[in-house]
């Protein structure tokens, strides 16, 4: 998929190709055979301008959206509810000034936002925070070690198999969530949460938020010892 992104100086800011529209449309319409071709287009072009945009941004921005997929994916839920919302306005008008318009509605979700209004609220989802501020307190292998007595090898083992979420700060460095570990050991479970959510930002931010259905946070149910309770609800919201 291509989209072309311009430089600061470019006052027009983001080209999206043909090609790219037309490589989008075969995968969405290769996944979801029922989706009419006026949903597939407005669909497609809409991932294309989104993609294209989280480019433009910086590398500590774009880790950011990552960390914060559900709050974008409400924002983005927003600004179509948003769009939908002023069409059929325009609808509504347009019939008011003239009778002989005839209202219909169609498959798709309406116009896209303006490009910049698009970028400026991407942006704002994305304004930089300390890891510590949503993570709580990490520490790196060293310390990990000199708190619990757990060397870097062991450590690393248990990184590896999803017994430990692992969160990179920087472009290499990785700190450990100290909530996750309990007399010196992973919190049992933890590793067959991992098998269900494997991004570990994800699926960290899923372990400390609030879960009204099993009674609180994922983690807290997990030291508590409602193992099955927890992947049951794992399952259930990243099936």
């Amino acid at each position: 998929m291509v989209a072309t992104v311009r430089k600061a100086t470019d006052a027009s800011a983001i080209q999206v190709k043909p090609q790219a529209v037309a490589e989008m449309l075969k995968v969405l319409a290769r996944h979801n055979p029922g989706l009419s071709k006026t949903a597939l287009s407005a669909t497609g072009k809409m991932m294309v301008v989104a993609s294209a945009a989280a480019a433009k941004l910086s590398l500590q921005q774009q880790r950011q959206i990552v960390a914060r997929e559900r709050e974008l994916e409400s924002a983005m839920d927003m600004i179509l509810a948003d769009v939908a919302a002023k069409g059929r306005s325009g609808e509504l008008a347009a019939v008011q000034t003239n009778k002989s318009v005839e209202v219909s509605t169609g498959a798709g979700i309406g116009k896209l936002l303006p490009l910049e209004e698009g970028r400026r609220r991407l942006a704002g989802y994305a304004t930089p925070i300390r890891l510590e501020d949503w993570a709580g307190p990490v520490a790196g292998p060293t310390e990990i070690e000199k708190m619990f007595g757990i060397k870097r090898s062991t450590l690393h083992d248990w990184q590896k198999r999803g017994a430990v979420i692992g969160l990179l700060r920087g472009q290499r460095k990785h700190v450990f969530p100290l909530a996750q570990f309990v007399d010196g050991r992973p919190v049992e479970g933890m590793s067959q949460i991992t098998s269900i959510i494997s991004n570990p930002r994800v699926v960290w931010q899923w372990l400390i938020g609030s879960k009204p259905s099993i009674g609180g946070p994922p983690l807290d149910r997990l030291k508590a010892g409602e193992i099955d309770q927890v992947l049951a609800a794992a399952a259930r919201d990243f099936s």
